[in-house]
């Protein structure tokens, strides 16, 4: 009578294992970790639990960029079934567009980006820079920055990486070096997706949703006046 036992001991070490597995260590943006189980995800935070059983709510966008990449996909393969819910926004033709190239840095690879459902911004930025470009990686921090401060508070607009590096090798160094946590079109595509005066860089676009240009780092007569005059007036426009 002991092959029982021993089938339910086993039952429950593999049980036991198998809730491990939900816990991983997750790491802060400006350092330091922790570990804990991914109990659910919201609009711009997501509720962990920890081993003693303690829940707590934590803003997605102080995470690295490993980690937000890992939620995505934790709440795409925890969607709900469809019900007779009310539907989400439909996406703009541009959006659509903008989406369809979409990557993100997973670790040190690019994969595809898939929006959450209902994803619908109002304003897209588009910035175009490259690793090998001194003034990019100056500005580059403040706009990580930026873009996290402006995700947690849930500011409806989303920001895309056009790179101008010499390959895509390059590309992927520069996003996982500054730890980008904003999507990128694929190396080489979409380039000219806004109009803009000039091809210097860096240089940061804004559009509305569907692809009109607002303003961008080159004014209407054509003069550079920066990514940081840009970033200032999105920040005012974002608060409208």
């Amino acid at each position: 009578m002991r092959f029982p036992i021993i089938l339910i001991l086993l039952a429950g070490m593999l049980t036991s294992l198998a809730g491990a597995d939900d816990f991983r260590i997750w790491k802060i943006s400006n350092g330091g970790h922790f570990e804990a189980k991914l109990k659910s995800v919201s609009a711009q935070k997501v509720t962990l639990q920890n081993r003693e059983g303690k829940v707590i709510d934590f803003p997605t966008g102080n995470l690295i960029s490993s980690d937000q990449a890992y939620i995505r996909e934790w709440s795409s393969a925890h969607a709900p079934a469809e019900t007779d819910a009310a539907p989400a926004e439909e996406p703009s033709e541009f959006s659509k567009k903008v989406y369809k190239d979409l990557v993100y840095l997973k670790g040190s690879r690019l994969a595809q980006f898939k929006p959450e459902a209902g994803d619908s911004p109002k304003y897209f930025a588009f910035y175009r820079s490259a690793l090998w470009c001194p003034p990019c990686r100056a500005f580059t921090p403040k706009l990580v920055k930026f873009y996290k401060k402006q995700k947690r508070r849930g500011a409806a607009f989303e920001l895309v990486y056009i790179s101008s590096d010499r390959n895509e090798d390059s590309m992927v160094e520069y996003m996982k070096d500054y730890d980008m946590p904003w999507p990128a079109f694929k190396y080489g595509t979409n380039k000219n997706i806004v109009t803009t005066k000039g091809g210097g860089i860096p240089n940061l676009i804004v559009s509305d949703a569907d692809g009109k240009k607002l303003f961008g780092s080159y004014n209407d007569d054509g003069k550079y006046i920066g990514p940081t005059a840009v970033m200032n007036k999105l920040e005012e426009l974002l608060k409208k």
